[in-house]
């Protein structure tokens, strides 16, 4: 065993490392947060005679709804792209068509034209009934959209959390300090 007492770390040295940790933890959150509140709820509501509202939402917070009357909703129609999976894939996404343009029905593209074909189903349905009941029709694809920004969110919590544990630390050591000088 040794005689010489092991080297201490220095509050000031234990204070740059917590602020350190603290100031890398800002980033971090800022993402994560802004991952969490992507815009992957899609609602769609008409009511009897119109007006329909499209309204996109987050976990945090939701767009001022889009409104339309009956008379500028055109239909739907089902936009088709390649996937970067392979050559012969491809994938698909239900866009409602009004005089203002084309509005999505789903956030994210979808694997199977069957389904993204039902949304565009119910809602040529609701157009082709006049004197129709209201409508209301959502696509919540924010658990897939946000699995980063619980990633980012978390690893912001725990580089916050050791960045205090390092200061409450350099605290301590100050007082060590001061009490030993």
């Amino acid at each position: 065993m040794s005689d010489t007492p092991s080297p201490k770390t220095s509050s000031r040295s234990l204070f740059i490392a917590g602020a350190s940790f603290l100031l890398l933890s800002v980033p971090f959150f800022v993402f994560g947060l802004g991952f969490l509140d992507t815009k992957a709820r899609i609602e769609l509501k008409c009511e009897r005679g119109g007006p329909c509202t499209h309204t996109r939402v987050g976990w945090l917070t939701r767009e001022a709804p889009t409104t339309f009357q009956l008379g500028e909703l055109q239909g739907t129609r089902i936009d088709r792209r390649r996937s970067s999976r392979g050559v012969d894939e491809s994938i698909y996404r239900p866009m409602l068509v009004t005089t203002r343009g084309d509005f999505p029905i789903a956030a994210h593209w979808m694997e199977q034209e069957k389904q993204a074909r039902s949304a565009t189903v119910s809602v040529d349905r609701f157009l082709g009934t006049p004197g129709a009941p209201g409508f209301s029709m959502w696509h919540d694809d924010r658990p897939r959209a946000s699995r980063i920004g619980v990633l980012f969110t978390v690893t912001a919590t725990l580089v916050m959390l050791f960045g205090l544990w390092l200061t409450w630390r350099a605290v301590r050591r100050r007082g060590e300090e001061r009490r030993a000088s």
